[in-house]
């Protein structure tokens, strides 16, 4: 009945987003239980306190464990305790449901992020908030040459901060190699829910702006990488800056306009105009580090023609504009109606610095519609095979 009860707790620990506690805490378990266990057996008895005595230590691991141990960047407001961790950081409070502001000029990097009850009795997440030294202590020290090269992810539409932090937790442990990119997962207040699509529309500009208050922060990252996913690339659309350097950007199933880099689109608005959003796709590529005034790397789009969720919001009835993420940059409709490529409509000052990276090839046959693909193993081989 013992190993019964183990089997139904790997089960959970496994397939619930929500568990703290790992496989090898389980087994950190077994030694007291398994004495009262072999006792019992000596004494041919049985006792219910054999498994109160698992379930309760299951419980107390469970309960103080990490959700998330590694390093954090949020947009979303934190909200001060009032007390420190043991390493005497300040522990701050945030949660998925709290609203981004149009105005948010404020990002906190954060690690040991586990669920807790505030004084409400309300879940929320609680971590320790960090300074930019100690982030940059954080991700040398999980470099093989102690020269960290972090790999900023930021989510797309629908994806709450518990979601996103457990995707960045299995893909650092299984898809990414120690010594490349360090994936930081990036959260931004995303309200959540296919009804609140234009809502999250609007709190990008706000997590942008949050992220470009940390311009000077992270200039402390000599070496550092950008991944945006979906609705995320909005976000990278606001926070674009030439201050703020990259030596790759990844726009991966991108849910921006598919012209952004287009000549003609860049042209237009009002010309006088410097913080006109027709110029963000300029200003993308300007973030990339350079070298002799060449981009050392460039900004790569990663495309899935068939992805579901990018063709449906192509159907904006509002403006009826295919997406980046379906279509690719370097295209034009031709006078039947079908997508062929045309660099000459991409902005000459930006043409040599964005490649399309075609996704539906290496994904499997049950993938082929997929939007969410930006942690697949063979996607994360591209990524991996842009390092330098």
């Amino acid at each position: 009945s013992l190993l019964a009860w183990i089997a139904f707790w790997i089960a959970i620990i496994q397939f619930n987003p929500q568990s703290s506690l790992s496989c090898s805490d389980i087994f950190h378990l077994l030694i007291p239980t398994a004495t009262v266990v072999t006792y019992n057996m000596k004494t041919k008895s049985t006792s219910s306190i054999t498994l109160v005595i698992f379930l309760l230590q299951v419980w107390s691991v469970a309960s103080a464990g990490y959700f998330y141990k590694g390093l954090a960047l949020t947009s979303i407001d934190v909200i001060k305790t009032g007390e420190k961790s043991e390493g005497g950081n300040p522990l701050v409070h945030f949660d998925g449901t709290i609203k981004g502001r149009a105005d948010d000029k404020d990002a906190t990097f954060l690690k040991n992020i586990k669920e807790v009850k505030d004084a409400t009795g309300k879940k929320v997440l609680e971590a320790e908030k960090l300074t930019v030294a100690q982030a940059k202590a954080i991700i040398n020290q999980a470099s093989s040459d102690g020269k960290g090269k972090p790999l900023f992810c930021i989510h797309g539409f629908d994806v709450q901060p518990r979601t996103h932090l457990k995707t960045i937790k299995e893909a650092t442990l299984d898809k990414f190699n120690k010594g490349k990119f360090m994936p930081i997962p990036v959260m931004w207040p995303s309200e959540g829910g296919t009804t609140n699509y234009w809502g999250d529309r609007e709190t990008t500009p706000g997590a942008g702006n949050g992220l470009k208050s940390l311009k000077k922060a992270l200039d402390s990252f000599p070496s550092k990488s950008l991944l945006a996913h979906s609705m995320g690339n909005r976000v990278l659309r606001y926070a674009a800056d030439a201050k703020f350097k990259f030596d790759n950007i990844f726009m991966v199933a991108a849910d921006v306009q598919h012209n952004i880099f287009n000549k003609d689109y860049i042209n237009s608005g009002k010309t006088t105009d410097e913080d006109r959003r027709e110029l963000q796709g300029m200003k993308i590529c300007s973030m990339l580090t350079s070298t002799n005034g060449k981009p050392k790397g460039k900004v790569y789009v990663l495309v899935n023609g068939a992805d579901f969720a990018l063709n449906a919001s192509g159907w904006n009835p509002t403006t009826f504009t295919s997406r980046l993420g379906a279509i690719g940059a370097h295209y034009k409709r031709n006078w039947w109606g079908i997508w062929t490529e045309d660099k000459n409509v991409t902005h000459p000052g930006i043409r040599d610095c964005i490649e399309n990276v075609w996704c539906n090839s290496k994904l499997k046959w049950s993938e082929k519609t997929a939007h969410s693909y930006q942690f697949y193993p063979q996607i994360v081989q591209s990524y991996q095979e842009k390092h330098f």
